[in-house]
């Protein structure tokens, strides 16, 4: 198989997506990945500005370390009454630090992926509909590529996440596109209301979408597209984090081990040295 890879593409999933830090620890210098394009969606915006940025250590530690000190997924004095939103603000706004946004700026091109719902929808109620079309659709087709929540009327964005990082506004963004109210509250991009890409597409292409492309998953599916332009790369088996639990830090590091071991196994089974 041929492992020259012209993209990357970061799939979502909340916590689960340090899946994609541990496979790339281990499977990243044998790949040599000099890659043109990235995209990132959800949780995957995170992990693809970490790598951009050389900062997939700096994140899990502090993630791992906010979670110790965060022990429930309910705080009465925090906004919407959970402590999502303030501990994924604070944890990207410390791991993008200037270094890592200056790598960016000067990186391939990055983009994040973001959903929109119809104007005349409520932002809550909109992604509660969302929220079940996405559910159904995955249930039904099983593959990371949707088709329900478009066909309702959900839209998409595509954003160029390196001119927001040369803007002062990547922080922004890359919280913007883990919006998953109630836990979150619903913010606006460039003066439309944005909600999880991942409700669109789990893993969207790049933009252009040109050569061989590395996807990565953090859940499994039952039916990747068969295509050999695609490479799609999911864990072995269904990863320790939960989406949404911010309050076990041991979670985030199993799912981070499991990664590096997938890598060290997907490394052997194309004789590729680690």
């Amino acid at each position: 198989m041929d492992t020259r890879f012209d993209q990357i593409a970061f799939s979502g999933g909340g916590i689960r997506c340090f899946w994609h830090g541990g496979f790339l620890s281990t499977a990243g210098d044998a790949l040599s990945l000099d890659v043109k394009r990235v995209s990132g969606v959800s949780g995957g915006a995170l992990s693809a500005a970490a790598w951009l940025g050389n900062r997939e250590q700096d994140l899990l530690m502090l993630m791992t370390e906010a979670f110790r000190i965060n022990d429930a997924n309910f705080d009465r004095g925090s906004s919407n009454f959970t402590p999502h939103q303030e501990i994924y603000r604070a944890v990207v706004d410390t791991t993008l630090d200037k270094e890592a946004i200056e790598r960016i700026c000067d990186g391939p091109e990055y983009q994040v992926h973001l959903s929109c719902p119809p104007k005349p929808l409520p932002a809550r109620l909109a992604a509660s509909f969302y929220g079940v079309a996405y559910k159904v659709d995955q249930f039904v087709r099983g593959t990371p590529h949707l088709v329900i929540p478009k066909k309702a009327g959900l839209g998409g964005l595509c954003v160029d996440a390196r001119l927001a990082a040369r803007e002062g506004k990547l922080v922004d963004l890359v919280c913007a596109a883990a919006t998953i109210p109630p836990l979150f509250d619903v913010p606006c991009w460039d003066g439309d209301r944005v909600l999880d890409g991942g409700m669109l597409d789990k893993a969207p292409m790049p933009q252009p979408d040109r050569g061989r492309t590395l996807v990565l998953l953090s859940s499994r599916y039952a039916n990747l597209p068969q295509t050999c332009r695609r490479t799609y790369v999911q864990p072995s088996e269904e990863v320790a984090a939960d989406k949404i639990d911010f309050s076990d830090a041991t979670k985030v590091e199993r799912t981070w081990a499991q990664g590096e071991k997938d890598g060290r196994h997907w490394l052997a089974q194309h004789d590729l040295d680690d």
